[in-house]
C-alpha cells in the first residue's frame, strides 16, 4: 500500500486577498474582458448556478437567506477549476455587524482532485461585478459620455464607479445617490480627486438625463422610471429589480452576461420573458459584442441596457490571478486536509 500524500493548500483571508492585488481595477477589467472572450469562444464550462432561498414561503417569493453555488471550469490559457459559494443574509444587513453577502472561493487541482486554495471571495465578487459594468460600458456607451448617474454607494457601487470611469475616458462627473447619504459622502472623499463627484438627494437627480446609469442595490422593487433614461444612454443594471418594466421594454438593445440566468432567475427581465413581452431573441450576449460578432449599439441614440446577473467564471478568473500573486508573495496559511491518514488507499 502506498503512503498517502499530504494534500496541502493555502488559505487566504480577506487581508491576504487584498495584499495579493485584488483591488487592482485594471487587472480586474482585463480578467473580466478576457473571460467574456472565453465564454464567447466556448472555452469554459459553467452550469447555471443553483440557488436556494430560505425560509421557503409557499405564498410568495420573500426570503431572509440565500445560498448560491457557482462551479466553473476555465480552459484556454487559464486551465483552472473552481467554485464560489455565495451566501446572503438580510439579518446581517439589518444588524449591521456583518456584510450582507459573504463569499468563499475554492480553486482546485484538476488532476489530483485536491484544493489549491481556499480564499475569501467577497472583495473578488465586488471587483468582478464592477468590472463587468466597466467592460460593458467600454463597448456599449457612447464615446462622448460625460455624466454618470450612480445609485448605490456601497462596495459594488464603488467598484462600478471606478470601472466605468477607467473604461470610458470621456467621463468627467458622477452624480451619486444612496439611501445612506454618509456612504455617498465617503465615496466622494475617496474618488473626488479623480472625478467630479456630486452627492444628490434623490434617484431622479442622479440618473435623469445622465449619459451612463449604474444601479448597484439590493432593491426588491423597481425604482428607475423609463422617462428618466434619455436617448443614447447606456445603463448598467447590476441588481435584478431596479428598472421598471417599461424602461426595459423601451430599450433599443438589451445585453446580458448569460441568457440562461435571465431565463432561470427571478427578475424584471425574467418576468417580461415569461409573459411573452420579450422574446429570447431580444437579448444579445456581451461576449458577442466583445468578440465583434454583434455591434450592440447601432445608433448613438439607442438606449442600451446591460442586465448583469454575475458569472462564476469572472470570480474564478480573478481568483486565479490572486492565487498566483499570493504564491509569489508568500501570502496565506499553508494547511492540509490530513497529515498521516487518507481514505480509499487500498
Amino acid at each position: 500500500m502506498s503512503l498517502p500524500s499530504r494534500p496541502e493548500f493555502i488559505f487566504l483571508q480577506q487581508e491576504d486577498v487584498i495584499a495579493a492585488g485584488v483591488t487592482d481595477m485594471p487587472m480586474a477589467l482585463e480578467r473580466v474582458e478576457h473571460t467574456f472572450e472565453m465564454f464567447g469562444r466556448d472555452e469554459l464550462r459553467q452550469p447555471v448556478k443553483p440557488l436556494i432561498k430560505l425560509p421557503v414561503n409557499e405564498n410568495d417569493d420573500s426570503y431572509s437567506y440565500l445560498m448560491v453555488a457557482m462551479p466553473v471550469y476555465m480552459g484556454g490559457d487559464i486551465n483552472r477549476a473552481g467554485i464560489k459559494w455565495a451566501a446572503e443574509s438580510l439579518d446581517n444587513a439589518k444588524r449591521g455587524d456583518l456584510p450582507y453577502g459573504i463569499d468563499v472561493i475554492i480553486l482546485h487541482d484538476i488532476e489530483r482532485a485536491i484544493p489549491l486554495a481556499i480564499m475569501d471571495g467577497s472583495v473578488i465578487t465586488a471587483m468582478r461585478t464592477g468590472a463587468a459594468a466597466g467592460v460593458a460600458a467600454k463597448y456599449l456607451a457612447n464615446r462622448d459620455s460625460e455624466v454618470v448617474g450612480l445609485v448605490g454607494a456601497g462596495v459594488v457601487g464603488r467598484t462600478s464607479l471606478e470601472a466605468i470611469g477607467l473604461s470610458v475616458p470621456s467621463v468627467r462627473k458622477f452624480r451619486v445617490f444612496d439611501l445612506n447619504r454618509d456612504k455617498s459622502v465617503s465615496l466622494k472623499a475617496d474618488f473626488g480627486e479623480r472625478w467630479t463627484i456630486e452627492v444628490v438627494d434623490s434617484v431622479q437627480a442622479a440618473v435623469e438625463a445622465a449619459d451612463i446609469i449604474s444601479t448597484a442595490t439590493t432593491a426588491h422593487a423597481p425604482f428607475i422610471k423609463a422617462e428618466w433614461i434619455k436617448p443614447g444612454c447606456f445603463y448598467a443594471h447590476v441588481g435584478y429589480n431596479e428598472a421598471e418594466p417599461q424602461a426595459i421594454l423601451d430599450a433599443n438593445v438589451l445585453v446580458v452576461d448569460e441568457i440562461e440566468m435571465i431565463k432561470r432567475y427571478d427578475s424584471i427581465a425574467h418576468d417580461l420573458l415569461v409573459r411573452g413581452d420579450l422574446s429570447e431573441d431580444a437579448f444579445v450576449h456581451l461576449s458577442d459584442v466583445v468578440l465583434r460578432r454583434n455591434p450592440g449599439r447601432k445608433n448613438p441614440l439607442d438606449k442600451v441596457i446591460f442586465l448583469s446577473h454575475g458569472m462564476g467564471s469572472l470570480d474564478i478568473a480573478i481568483a486565479d490571478r490572486v492565487y498566483q500573486n499570493a504564491k509569489s508573495l508568500g501570502l496565506g496559511q499553508h494547511l492540509t486536509l490530513w497529515d498521516h491518514t487518507g481514505l480509499s488507499l487500498g
